[in-house]
């Protein structure tokens, strides 16, 4: 009776179906797919059962075990109705894999990266990134069944042959003539200028014009050119799809400046930032000044030199060290025991970058007005104490007045750099948040917006519209500025 049932037990089992990891059955490499890059392609004894997983294996040397080898990639096979499935060119390593009917389908992918296959494939086909140009590799292929079993691949050997991609030669030709051009027309002028100038008797040096040369000729070089040719090409159509090979559009380029989304916006920030981060600068710089140069303050020279420090670091450090303060994880949330995160709001980001640049600003006015205050006459101070006129009237019928050939300059010297301050929004907040494509973010200025249009979007016609716009608004502010201000009769 025992035997009976033994042998029946035994039967039921040879009945039942094993199952086993899909094995890989066929193994090929090319390594002609791309600049350090190999083709691999695989198929397996039978269709792929779901919960399997295939790991690709790379080593310099032949694979006998994964121990000495390195994991490249793995594809899982398993449910793919909610995952996204990336067209060919669209991932870094195209995979596909195909269920036997001669068609290859582009592989899903988790929002990590991993490819997915459905369960039934049987071959996949897969682009290897990372791999040394020229260098052989072996790869081998570890196929993982949902119960854990595994079975390794035999091992090939390939290299990537493709050699990079050719850089595209700009034709320089036109740009070295203009350039030639210019120090040739330079040199010409200058001489003409020396000979009637020592023709005529206006000077008795000989070489006067020659002295001045290098710095006219690196002048027009380095500045004068660049700028010409900016506006030029703010006329143009030029972007990075045909470089060198831009045609005369006329205002289109501005025309797409004005209906920008976000213009206004983004033009009303930067005043505010300018006009707000200037004002603060010269307040307080001329407050610490006025501080620093008291004659009963002990210890001046340490004062200045602890706060000079802003502006003696890189800007771009302290920068950096600002931005981690405020991140969710900084050391004001720490301090305060909250959960901020004011770089991600529009508000609050506004508010951190301008506090961070006036305190980066606050050292160069300081120490600016602070010199100017030394070069007043004392015995003015005096002969207002003898005559006992209080603090706040010497500093507003005194001081003001006086330091007003300093101010003036300083303020408008502030307020061009302010405006076209990029490193400070750049490294705090890259313009966001809210950074869209078609418009500025939340805190980005007219200059950063500019290097997004430009070397982000590649539209190098339209960013050149934007700088020409605004270099026109910087004119009319200084000119109307001066005009206000005298600016020129406080200077002399």
């Amino acid at each position: 009776m025992n035997r009976v049932f033994l042998i029946a037990i035994f039967s039921f089992l040879l009945l039942l179906p094993i199952s086993h990891a899909s094995e890989v059955t066929s193994l090929e490499s090319d390594g002609d797919v791309g600049y350090r890059q190999v083709g691999l392609m695989w198929s397996t004894d039978i269709p792929s059962e779901e919960g399997t997983i295939f790991e690709v294996w790379i080593s310099n040397e032949t694979i006998i075990e994964i121990s000495n080898a390195t994991k490249h990639s793995l594809v899982r096979v398993g449910n793919v109705s909610n995952l996204l499935q990336p067209g060919i060119g669209e991932w870094y390593d195209d995979c596909q894999y195909s269920i036997g009917d001669e068609n290859w389908n582009p592989v899903y992918r988790e929002l990590d990266g991993t490819a997915v296959i459905p369960p039934g494939a049987i071959g996949v086909n897969c682009t290897l990134s990372g791999i040394s140009s020229g260098l052989e590799i072996h790869i081998a292929v570890l196929s993982i069944n949902p119960s854990g079993g595994s079975i390794l691949s035999s091992s090939i050997s390939s290299s990537s042959t493709s050699s990079d991609e050719e850089i595209i030669v700009i034709e320089t030709s036109p740009y070295i003539f203009a350039i030639g051009s210019i120090a040739l027309s330079i040199f010409i002028l200058l001489f003409v200028l020396r000979w009637m100038d020592y023709r005529e008797g206006r000077t008795t040096s000989r070489f006067a014009h020659l002295y001045i040369a290098p710095a006219i000729l690196a002048l027009s070089v380095l500045t004068f050119y660049p700028v010409l040719y900016g506006i030029w090409l703010s006329f143009t159509n030029a972007d990075q799809s045909h470089l060198g090979d831009q045609s005369i559009i006329g205002f289109d380029n501005f025309i797409t400046v004005i209906s920008t989304s976000g213009f206004l916006r983004v033009t009303g920030f930067t005043l505010v930032w300018s006009v707000v981060n200037v004002v603060a600068h010269i307040g307080f710089g001329l407050l610490l000044a006025i501080a620093l140069n008291s004659n009963d303050l002990r210890g001046r020279s340490a004062y200045r030199t602890a706060l000079l420090l802003p502006w003696a670091i890189p800007s771009y450090i302290s920068v950096l060290v600002w931005r981690g303060l405020y991140e969710p994880t900084g050391a004001l949330n720490d301090f305060l025991g909250t959960d901020l995160n004011l770089l991600a709001d529009p508000n609050g980001a506004k508010i951190v970058v301008i506090l961070v640049n006036i305190w980066l600003g606050i050292p160069f006015m300081m120490m600016s007005i602070s010199g100017a205050l030394q070069a007043l006459p004392k015995d003015m101070y005096e002969a207002a104490e003898v005559d006992g006129i209080s603090n706040f009237s010497r500093f507003r019928y005194l001081t003001l007045p006086n330091l007003k050939s300093a101010l003036v300059p300083l303020s408008l010297l502030g307020f061009i750099w302010t405006f076209n301050m990029f490193n400070v929004i750049y490294l705090m907040t890259d313009g966001g948040p809210n950074l869209d494509f078609d418009g500025p973010g939340s805190t980005d200025i007219l200059i950063t917006y500019v290097y997004d249009v430009a070397f982000r979007d590649g539209a190098y016609g339209v960013a050149a519209a934007w700088s020409v716009v605004i270099f026109l608004m910087l004119v009319v502010f200084s000119w109307t500025y001066m005009k206000k201000t005298n600016a020129t009769e406080a200077v002399t």
